[in-house]
């Protein structure tokens, strides 16, 4: 029966990815292609334990999928130079491709850049503007890093707010395994963001110690001298991913919506003259307030939705294809989760 299984399977991803294979080849009109990173890590990363696993492409994984498209016919080019060139009626490739990194990472400097470069190939990186010189980071790396980190007792009253989020997993051992972890991650979205994050301030405090021993306390978000030094030559741009990473379809007050969005694109304009007025929801979530909001500040608006878009696409719900090291290891995997995108 396992061996039936793992045939099924194998025909179905090789179909897929012939499927993804003809339908770039087949684009006649003009076409453009959104693909989303978040992490940049080496295979023997020591964040890699911490991290979601759907979060996180390897360099050369990156490096491949950029050769790949490429040698499809894809043409890289900025989101916004598609947009406005679309929007003055000014000829476009036939199939284009825009490289985009949610969050702002600083691995996406260390790790993505350099590839960028050395292939020239341009992108767009979306910035959470209030973590930009910090050494903060998000809840779920921080949530994960509480669940995984060995000695840590699942019995202090610091980690209370956490039991009822547990699930199933109420009574495994800790630490946990990251697919676990990711579990309690996505439990945890029954709650708004501010409220995770004033749990998470009681938990660092009272387990500082035991946690903060196993990081080196680098920065894991870009700093103003990175982003700086991508914006050279004009091959990375920077658009808008909210001020602090709130999913928009949580905050139900006007003023907190406006913090988000339009305090965000006056954030990116300080921090980058690389700046480009594209909004990024987080998780993809949002409002009729807050799409509003972001018609009055932005140009464009990229969403979680899977798929390409051609020039009937309103500008502010962009489809785009997410990509990780799980479903897009070979050129096999990533044309077969373009085809499962597509079909």
């Amino acid at each position: 029966m396992a061996t039936i299984r793992s045939l099924i399977k194998f025909w179905a991803l090789n179909a897929f990815a012939l499927y993804g294979w003809l339908r770039l080849r087949a684009v006649h009109s003009p076409t453009l292609l959104i693909l989303t990173y978040h992490r940049v890590l080496p295979t023997d990363s020591a964040e890699r334990p911490f991290e979601q696993p759907g979060m996180i492409i390897s360099p050369e994984n990156l490096e491949q999928h950029i050769k790949i498209i490429q040698s499809i016919g894809a043409v890289p080019i900025h989101l916004d130079e598609w947009l406005s060139r679309k929007k003055a009626g000014k000829s476009l490739p036939t199939l284009a491709v825009a490289f985009t990194f949610d969050d702002g990472w600083r691995d996406n400097y260390l790790n993505a850049f350099p590839i960028l470069k050395q292939q020239e190939v341009p992108a767009t990186i979306f910035l959470v503007t209030k973590l930009v010189d910090t050494s903060e980071t998000f809840w779920p790396e921080q949530v994960i890093r509480v669940l995984r980190t060995p000695g840590v007792d699942r019995n202090h009253p610091a980690l209370e707010w956490l039991k009822p989020h547990l699930g199933e997993l109420a009574h495994k051992p800790w630490p946990m395994t990251l697919l676990e972890a990711d579990q309690v991650i996505n439990n945890l979205k029954d709650l708004d963001d501010a409220t995770i994050q004033r749990h998470l301030a009681t938990s660092a405090k009272v387990l500082a110690e035991k946690i903060s021993g196993e990081t080196d306390n680098t920065p894991a978000i870009l700093q103003s001298r990175d982003i700086a030094e991508m914006a050279e030559n004009d091959l990375v741009r920077y658009g808008a991913h909210t001020r602090n990473h709130y999913r928009l379809n949580r905050l139900n007050d006007m003023a907190a919506l406006e913090q988000q969005i339009t305090g965000c694109v006056s954030d990116l304009r300080e921090i980058t003259a690389n700046s480009t007025a594209i909004f990024c929801y987080p998780n993809g979530d949002i409002t009729d307030k807050g799409k509003q909001l972001v018609a009055d500040s932005y140009h464009a608006a990229c969403t979680t939705k899977a798929g390409w878009n051609t020039l009937t696409r309103s500008k502010y719900d962009l489809h785009r294809i997410n990509l990780h090291d799980g479903n897009s290891s070979s050129p096999r995997t990533l044309l077969a989760t373009i085809g499962r995108t597509l079909a």
